[in-house]
């Protein structure tokens, strides 16, 4: 059995200015990489983001896809600024697990618990006085959910999730608001939610009592992202803390930016 080593935590501040910097890092070859967009050490209010399976360090910084890790970062933190501009926000992009390599790897949630404490310290490391809020997709709803019983979160948000790790309310502990989407072409609702020791992602969100919310018309599996969505405004809204402008699943509002959303893949190779 590979014994993974735990993240330690640290800004790597070589360049001297505010912008993105590896909160931790593996050696090259290695898998995992956290990296913060904006000033988490003042903000008012930090996302982290945890993409699911396909992604590690050997393509994390090479990837121009519109739905790779870091470009949903740095989308979301200029979501919450546009929304927000008044407060300081940060968005931290958390790869910092073993991710499954393909979608069909998927099944067993080894990966997920063994990449859940170090997200759990984490959110123990960023500041105490910022509100802090996990974002799951895919797989890695599987891994912040399992993460949640020992972290410090006031609000997890879980797109696309085929399970959180979980088979009851209790095992994710307390004192986190839970919140899901599921877009209307999005096929990972026709996934089997169970959990059977290594095999299977445990209950979905809504099951353990989630509040879903809108996405509007967002394309299949990976546009939970895509720009001037009300998928990614609810993911803005809920990472500042404006709960009153959330748009339940169903509703939608004038999109917040006009510009045409990137193009999504359906079924990225990297969920």
């Amino acid at each position: 059995m590979t014994v993974v080593t735990p993240l330690r935590y640290g800004l790597n501040e070589a360049d001297g200015t505010i912008g993105p910097h590896l909160l931790a890092c593996d050696p090259p070859g290695g898998a995992r990489v956290v990296e913060v967009f904006g000033d988490a050490a003042t903000a008012d209010h930090i996302a982290v983001v945890v993409p699911g399976n396909g992604h590690h360090l050997g393509n994390y910084f090479t990837s121009t896809e519109a739905h790779s890790p870091r470009s949903r970062g740095q989308l979301l933190l200029r979501t919450m600024q546009e929304i927000a501009p008044e407060s300081r926000s940060a968005v931290v992009v958390w790869l910092g697990y073993h991710s499954p390599p393909e979608w069909y790897n998927a099944i067993t949630n080894v990966p997920a618990y063994a990449g859940a404490q170090d997200l759990a310290n984490l959110t123990h490391y960023l500041p105490r006085a910022a509100h802090l809020t996990l974002i799951g997709h895919s797989y890695g709803s599987t891994v912040a959910g399992l993460a949640l019983a020992g972290a410090r979160a006031e609000d997890y948000v879980a797109l696309g999730s085929a399970g959180m790790g979980a088979v009851r309310r209790s095992e994710l502990g307390t004192g986190t608001r839970l919140w899901a989407a599921y877009g209307e072409t999005d096929r990972i609702r026709l996934v089997p939610r169970v959990r059977v020791g290594r095999l299977g992602l445990g209950r979905g969100p809504l099951e353990l009592g989630a509040t879903r919310f809108g996405t509007g018309d967002i394309p299949g599996h990976c546009g939970y992202y895509a720009e001037g969505s009300e998928s990614l405004l609810n993911i803005a809204r809920i990472a500042l803390g404006r709960y009153d402008q959330v748009t339940p699943a169903g509703i939608t509002t004038a999109p917040h930016n006009p510009r045409p959303a990137r193009p999504t893949h359906d079924m990225e190779a990297a969920a």
